[in-house]
């Protein structure tokens, strides 16, 4: 299995835990488990092949693994995202994994240009995560301090004044000219399609999705449900919204509303591809009610998931706006995780911890290391606090980026892996079990919506 594989590759015989969440999916997550670690009778796969390896030897301090399901949080997948990678991967620009391709304009002309996205690519290993008007802002501000230092960017008006040392400064720096303009051209263009893509759902989908998750407006106060429905009609009936968008808010009303009764449905369904209609039907298979309205159903932050938002919203208060407040419930378990908070009752352990995850604790917050002066770095990495988190059905690529920030703050390390990394595309063909074609295009509108190689003012 690839996961005893990462295992070993990493010295790690983790803990094990799951999600013990009634009907299908717990039992999905506790028989991956136990296939991993036993089931008291029989000895498990991790312990099956550590006996073949003589030599291995596991690390100090042993990690976690944690077994999630994708219907723990149903709503994540569906929503638009405003994130830099994730908001590419939404609309399914990038191919083959780092490959998107660009239209521009060349002498008047129309043209096709492939950019690699990759971790060698300093703006996009720093921005990927970040709301795309951020980035947009950052590369502003790093155009016009490129502008101030770069001898052939600044110089190009009094080339008549320069001396040698400025002539030589001029050939040393025209490499790096180079490149930077390079890579601005790259992320404008990338950006500006990317913004071209949002701007039908900028006035009115992208709020409604998010007050839909969180019920709660920008500053964090809870909102009403009253005028959701008309909402939602007014996106249903724009010729401007492509029909994948329109599938994502009307599954997205009836999970966090508890349902949809008939009359609705039949007014909502008028706008939608009689073929979709199955994939909404299916979300039953979610454990979710697609009939009548019933609040037994409707989908409510818990506290600590509230929590999460609102210090989100507060930290980001200038990104997140409108478009930018629900985080993924699978960020607030690894982080309760992370702090020794997750419930042993909704979270068990297949059986009781060797030795536990150690994640020192100081008075000023979580340490993730002790401070010994004797202690070498590769000492300190062995004793540093590893979890590792698998989710069945798919995972997101928001979901990914806020676990790998979530590393980041606490100083641990963080792997998260899954049955493939999901786009909204993906989940509504899969739910929809065959009803719409693989290569059917859900991302067409009815109306001429402006060509992406439209030019946006940045």
């Amino acid at each position: 299995m690839q996961i005893t594989s990462l295992c070993l590759c990493l010295n790690e015989r983790p803990n094990i835990r799951f999600h013990a969440a009634s009907g299908r999916a717990g039992k999905y997550c506790e028989v991956l488990a136990r296939i991993l670690d036993g089931d008291g009778t029989e000895t498990g796969d991790l312990d099956n092949q550590i006996g073949k390896l003589p030599h291995w030897k596991p690390r100090y301090n042993p990690g976690t693994l944690l077994i999630l399901d994708r219907e723990s949080d149903p709503v994540a997948p569906l929503l638009h995202e405003v994130t830099y990678q994730a908001a590419l991967m939404d609309a399914d620009r990038i191919k083959d994994g780092n490959l998107i391709e660009v239209e521009e304009k060349r002498k008047g002309k129309p043209t096709r240009t492939t950019y690699v996205l990759n971790e060698e690519d300093k703006w996009w290993r720093e921005f990927r995560h970040r709301h795309v008007k951020e980035v947009i802002g950052k590369l502003s501000q790093a155009k016009e301090e490129f502008l101030k230092n770069n001898q052939v960017a600044a110089g190009q008006r009094d080339v008549a004044e320069w001396d040698s040392k400025q002539m030589l400064k001029q050939v040393r720096d025209y490499p790096l000219y180079r490149e930077f303009t390079r890579q601005y051209k790259k992320h404008t263009g990338i950006l500006a399609m990317t913004l071209n893509g949002l701007r039908p759902l900028l006035k009115e989908g992208l709020n409604l999705e998010q007050d839909m998750a969180t019920g709660m407006d920008p500053k964090g106060k809870k909102i009403s449900s009253r005028d959701f429905f008309s909402r939602l009609c007014a996106i249903c009936e724009s010729s401007d919204i492509c029909m994948l968008s329109k599938l994502r808010i009307v599954m997205t009303y009836i999970i966090t509303q508890g349902g949809m009764n008939k009359k609705e449905k039949d007014i909502i369904f008028s706008h939608l591809n009689h073929n979709a209609l199955p994939a909404i039907g299916k979300l039953e298979e979610l454990g979710i009610n697609t009939g009548n309205r019933q609040n037994a159903f409707k989908r409510k932050l818990d506290s600590s998931h509230e929590a999460e938002i609102k210090n989100h919203l507060n930290e980001e208060a200038e990104w997140a706006g409108g478009q930018w407040r629900y985080r993924p419930r699978l960020l607030d378990t690894v982080k309760q995780m992370i702090e020794g908070k997750l419930s042993t009752k909704s979270h068990p352990y297949i059986r009781a911890p060797r030795k536990e995850t150690v994640v020192e604790r100081k008075a000023s917050g979580i340490r993730s290391r002790r401070i010994r002066s004797t202690k070498t770095k590769l000492d300190d990495d062995a004793e540093k606090p590893r979890f590792i988190i698998y989710v069945l059905g798919g995972v997101t690529a928001s979901e990914i980026g806020a676990i790998y920030s979530l590393g980041k703050v606490y100083n641990v390390d963080l792997f998260i892996g899954s049955t493939g990394i999901l786009s909204p595309d993906e989940y509504i063909k899969s739910l929809s079990q065959g009803s719409i074609p693989k290569n059917e295009n859900l991302h067409k509108s009815r109306s001429n919506m402006r060509s992406t190689d439209e030019e946006v003012k940045l």
